[in-house]
């Protein structure tokens, strides 16, 4: 870092583009952990955290939940991506294969963002949205959040709805709005690691509930509410992440009765929820008064639109509305404006009915290439998890496949306490551009779990070659 120009986080990123280039770090070498090259630098956490974002923005290195920050390939670098500046400029498309983010794949996806863009720029009184919008959004981007809402068995008022920045936001705010340091969180022991997170940065405690094959355990529940006194709860009954499963009818309304009873809040996270052609209504249909719903675009549109309607019970509507203008003060209307479009004129339907189709296309290339493995997934699912067979533990078999140019989640990285995390990891089938690409890797995974050594040297060679 020294004698190097520019901000401290910009030098040392440039300093792990020149060990990179040079060879002192290799191809899978582990790079320190944050605060441990924070303490030997000098630096602030938030500086080498800065850095490493830095650099893997210039697809050097590859930053994984749990397991740490490793260098890539030297071709999926990008000798472009340096300088002042280079953080503006877009990650490019490497050798390595990511397969840790649910991505919808829609083929017609950017033809219909030209159309929405170029119909927008014949919009009367297209200056409005540059403006701030009001608090909760504007009423027609409400109304067409409550009528795709409806398709799902949730029947709202547009004046229930709020919106905020995508899913991520909407539960952070929750969590803010309704809980204090020092509180208790019930959620799955696997569970969405936002939410964890955001938990643990307010100051709250997560706590995990038991599962099932259907998801969270009533009666977990209900006893650890009663031992810690927690009153907030976060769930995802449909299509839960990592383990895909679907919550029952019988289980929902156990659940909403016991909410009433305990007088609990739940956040129900419904990212998925638009996907399944037929599925149990909400639990928010059945505990209104006791449900934060929460629904985003990101999963059957586009991450990127950054956008998630939330509908909380009346009585704490005001409560949201005032957390969400404390914590963005207001939200860009574009985003809201496309999507409100593109389901007034039937383009949201045809693109979630065109990734229905893609999802069950790659659902049959993971049943072939897994077979002989015992995994998990929905065939409308974007995900899977892979139990692996004896011989690998998870993060081996992660380090392992990383040096292979795949990318994947331990199941530990979606776990409230990892020593009881299953020996699995979670694979995404909508992070390669096409079917053949997910085919190779999901083809390479099967033979890397088919060949697992118990022998610790050849372990160790396996995580350095």
């Amino acid at each position: 870092m020294e004698g190097r120009a520019g901000p401290r986080y910009q030098a040392l990123a440039e300093a792990i583009a020149d060990a990179v280039g040079s060879g002192a770090l290799p191809p899978g070498a582990k790079l320190p952990p944050m605060r441990d090259l924070a303490w030997k630098l000098g630096v602030t956490v938030g500086t080498v955290g800065r850095a490493y974002a830095l650099a893997e923005q210039r697809r050097l290195v590859s930053g994984q939940v749990g397991r740490g920050t490793y260098v890539l390939d030297a071709e999926t670098a990008d000798p472009a991506m340096s300088g002042p500046g280079a953080a503006d400029l877009p990650p490019t498309a490497g050798g390595t294969i990511d397969m840790t983010r649910n991505i919808p794949v829609i083929a017609s996806q950017t033809a219909a963002l030209a159309d929405a863009l170029g119909a927008m720029s014949r919009k009367p009184g297209l200056a409005t949205l540059l403006n701030y919008m009001p608090d909760g959004g504007l009423p027609a981007y409400r109304a067409a959040g409550a009528a795709f809402i409806a398709r799902v068995g949730l029947d709202l008022s547009p004046e229930r709805i709020v919106l905020t920045g995508g899913a991520q936001h909407a539960l952070a705010v929750a969590v803010l709005a309704l809980s204090r340091p020092g509180d208790t969180v019930l959620t799955e022991q696997l569970s969405f690691a936002g939410v964890r997170n955001a938990v643990r940065l307010l100051g709250a405690r997560p706590i995990g509930v038991a599962m099932d094959d259907e998801g969270a355990l009533p009666q977990s529940i209900d006893r650890l509410a009663r031992e810690t006194g927690a009153k907030l709860v976060f769930l995802t009954p449909t299509i839960h992440s990592p383990t895909t499963s679907m919550m029952s009818r019988e289980r929902r309304h156990a659940i909403a009765e016991m909410l009433r009873e305990r007088g609990l809040i739940l956040i129900e996270d419904d990212v998925y929820g638009f996907l399944p052609r037929e599925r149990p209504e909400p639990i928010a249909a059945l505990a209104p008064e006791h449900a934060i719903y929460v629904a985003s675009v990101s999963k059957f549109l586009a991450p990127g639109l950054r956008l998630a309607w939330v509908a909380p019970p009346p009585r704490l509507r005001e409560r949201l509305v005032e957390t969400v203008h404390s914590t963005a003060l207001a939200l860009p209307a574009f985003s809201a404006e496309i999507v409100t479009r593109w389901i007034a004129d039937g383009t949201a339907e045809r693109l979630l009915d065109e990734l229905r189709a893609e999802i069950a296309q790659r659902h049959q290339i993971a049943r072939g290439a897994l077979a002989g493995l015992s995994w998990r997934g929905r065939p409308d699912a974007m995900h899977a998890m892979i139990d692996l067979p004896a011989g690998w533990r998870a993060g081996e078999f992660v380090d392992a496949a990383r040096l292979s140019r795949i990318a994947v989640c331990p199941a530990e990285a979606f776990a409230i306490d990892p020593s009881t995390a299953p020996n699995a990891i979670r694979v995404t089938l909508g992070a390669t551009a096409d079917r053949a690409t997910l085919e190779r890797a999901l083809k390479t995974i099967a033979g890397l779990a088919a060949s697992p050594s118990s022998d610790p040297a050849e372990q160790a060679r396996r995580r350095i070659v």
